[in-house]
């Protein structure tokens, strides 16, 4: 299906890079039952990644919340950032998987979460305020800790 990046511990997918690309364009992490959406697949396909993903200690799945309807938040790991940075550096070098070079404008308009949030149709409304969304400050602070570098 797709190309394969050579790890330490073992070859990752095209599909494991693309959950791992957009957990940290969504600040490092994000809830599970939301995360389907925004990477394209549904639960059944994505599940079974997930845990070969935090078998080789790339992500941490936390429970939130309560206990009968608690939810999962999907949280990268230093390892997880650490091979991305590595993905990067090859594909600036002309190697690596094909990653696709965006302008940095473009990136960080695809990475607004936003895009992707359930709640985009309430925003504003009494519901949600964009000036308490947990995960739209997240993703701004992203933003700000990537240009402290």
């Amino acid at each position: 299906m797709g190309e394969e990046v050579a790890n330490e511990d073992e070859t990752l997918t095209e599909i494991e890079i693309q959950i791992l690309q957009g957990i940290e364009r969504l600040g490092g992490s994000y809830q599970q039952r939301n995360l389907w959406k925004y990477i394209g697949i549904d639960s059944k396909t994505g599940l079974p990644i997930l845990s070969r993903l935090e078998k080789r200690g790339l992500i941490k799945k936390e429970r939130v919340g309560g206990e009968r309807r608690g939810v999962y938040v999907i949280k990268l790991t230093e390892k997880a950032y650490k091979l991305l940075s590595e993905l990067r550096e090859k594909a600036e070098e002309g190697g690596g998987p094909a990653v696709e070079r965006l302008s940095e404008e473009l990136r960080i308009l695809l990475s607004i979460p936003c895009t992707v949030c359930p709640y985009i149709d309430r925003c504003g409304f009494g519901f949600i305020d964009p000036l308490h969304c947990d995960l739209l400050t997240r993703w701004s602070l992203s933003l700000q800790n990537e240009r402290a570098y």
